[in-house]
């Protein structure tokens, strides 16, 4: 399937939390044909693609204005569209992870949990870039979802496999998770919190600590994040 987009807009060279927060519209899933999966070994280095994702990214200047003070207000009134990020997902490594994160594009839950119309809310220049973040809606964060399966390959070693060797590695948050507390007490809590490299470095700090899922197969915004 081919998508078609005008360029993007001409950038600024540096994002910061109140100048850029991306806002995440439009996601569906692509339908690829599932293959069996390969042999276990130690550490696998090509894992297969069984699933894409599309992901619509916005710069949304006015979320942090004094106007927005009341909640009721639009999250993002003006956004300038800044392109596509096609995903590749590992679902036959760590299908958990990957079924759960399908479920928040597609907002297939029961609470209407999804990416949709939320912020990423942290960027490291150089590095990746963090969202999915747990809280309330209208400040663009996502709704706590309660219905999602518990993911277990939280506990599988397998699933730490992968390391954030270059740009475009998409990861579930784990250590970097930043969730408030009084939420990850909930027992019905599900981390949904990702992460995706920019580069133009591999992050090894993050390395056994979160667990890759997918890679970015197209978009340019990364290009401009990673600067």
């Amino acid at each position: 399937m081919a998508f078609s987009l005008p360029p993007p807009p001409s950038l600024p060279h540096h994002f910061t939390r109140r100048s850029l927060l991306l806002l995440s519209t439009t996601t569906t899933t692509l339908s690829v044909p599932s293959t069996p999966p390969p042999t276990p070994i130690s550490t696998p280095t090509t894992p297969t693609v069984t699933d894409r994702v599309f992901m619509d990214f916005s710069l949304c200047p006015n979320n942090f204005l004094p106007d927005r003070a009341d909640s009721l207000s639009p999250l993002c009134s003006d956004t300038t569209l800044l392109g596509r990020v096609v995903l590749g997902l590992y679902g036959n490594l760590v299908p958990l992870t990957v079924s759960n994160f399908k479920s928040m594009c597609l907002g297939l839950n029961s609470t209407s949990s999804s990416y949709k119309n939320t912020l990423v809310h942290k960027v490291f220049p150089g590095q990746y870039f963090l969202a999915g973040r747990q809280g309330r809606p209208d400040k663009g964060e996502v709704r706590p979802p309660h219905d999602l399966p518990r993911n277990t390959d939280t506990v599988a070693a397998k699933a730490f496999a992968l390391t954030h060797s270059r740009p475009g590695v998409v990861s579930l948050s784990l250590s970097e998770n930043d969730d408030d507390d009084e939420i990850k007490l909930d027992p019905g809590y599900r981390n949904v919190e990702f992460l995706i490299t920019t580069g133009p470095g591999p992050c090894p700090q993050l390395d056994n600590k979160n667990i890759v899922f997918g890679t970015v197969l197209e978009g340019l915004v990364l290009k401009e994040l990673g600067r």
